[in-house]
């Protein structure tokens, strides 16, 4: 073959190999372009949700709404996704969303979805569960952990029943993980975390069987969620999205797969809370960490609301 004839072929062969690598890498481009598009969609979606999450009523108690956070979260997901309105396609975008879970102080929720029948006919609907308590058995004890320091005990032994701050009961029970602060806080961490694990992974399972039914062949599974992550999720009210198999990219072939959270951003913040003492019958405001406080219903952000209120400083932590 003539000298020019190879350079031919291999002119032929270089522009060809470089179209393909050219086309490789475009195609890489717009799917990380899509994929920080679908990051953006799916941190709007989360942050409406949490706005509607935590309400204080009229006495500053505070609750969940979580049909109201859950409703708002979808709807935007709808909007971002261009599918709001159209029932059908709600419905498909839907099922990319194994679980949602709300994380509260003292227990947390799982939002599911069942197949139920209706008028002879199969359709889908989601339901909370009920509250599931952090809940640690050893020895003769049960603890029900929470979100903070405060703990509930029951002595199955003597039946006796005892809460507040772990640091106020430790005397009582010499020989149990209160004893120690890095055991407890290890234990307690560690149980919030398996539990919340333990019921999200048989969610997501069930899920998969419904989905396999509705013409979703991805399998859905509980990503490896990073250390850290789950440590400032615990430390506040928050909520855990899974958003998982959605077909993306320029083949389609390639599934999209995140988890988000967001936190209420309530115990970070300063705050002050109102409770009635038993013992003169006054209303005191206190520190978060009070060893007076036996509840936090009633939360304020500033003294000056506090005693708007009526109430005094309490003593001991002189907020």
């Amino acid at each position: 073959m003539k000298l020019t004839n190879l350079a031919i072929v291999f002119s032929v062969l270089s522009i060809a190999t470089f179209v393909i690598i050219d086309a490789k890498v475009n195609n890489l481009c717009a799917q990380e372009k899509m994929k920080i598009e679908y990051n953006r969609r799916i941190d709007n979606a989360i942050d409406d949700g949490i706005y509607e999450l935590v309400e204080l009523d009229n006495n500053r108690k505070i609750s969940l709404n979580k049909e109201n956070a859950v409703n708002m979260l979808m709807n935007s997901l709808y909007s971002n996704f261009n599918v709001l309105g159209q029932k059908v396609l709600e419905e498909k975008l839907g099922l990319y969303i194994p679980i949602i879970t709300v994380i509260d102080r003292d227990g947390f929720y799982i939002y599911h979805i069942d197949v139920v029948e209706k008028n002879g006919e199969r359709v889908l609907e989601r339901h909370w569960t009920d509250k599931i308590p952090y809940s640690y058995e050893k020895d003769n004890l049960i603890y029900r952990f929470t979100l903070d320091q405060y703990v509930y005990l029951y002595d199955k032994t003597t039946n006796v029943r005892s809460k507040g701050l772990y640091t106020d009961l430790k005397s009582q029970y010499p020989n149990s993980i209160l004893s120690e602060d890095t055991t407890f806080e290890h234990i307690r961490r560690r149980t919030i975390i398996n539990q919340i694990e333990d019921y999200m992974r048989e969610y997501i399972n069930q899920h998969n069987h419904i989905a396999q039914n509705f013409g979703i062949t991805y399998e859905f599974y509980l990503p490896q969620i990073e250390k850290n992550d789950w440590y400032r999720t615990i430390d506040d009210i928050s909520m855990l999205v899974l958003f998982q198999g959605y077909p993306y990219g320029i083949t389609g072939e390639d599934f999209y797969n995140r988890y988000a959270f967001g936190g209420a951003r309530i115990t970070k913040s300063k705050s002050y809370y109102v409770e009635k003492s038993r013992s003169d019958g006054r209303r005191y405001y206190h520190k978060d960490n009070c060893s007076e406080l036996q509840n936090k219903d009633e939360m304020y952000s500033t003294k000056e609301e506090c005693a708007k209120e009526g109430a005094f400083p309490c003593s001991k932590c002189k907020p």
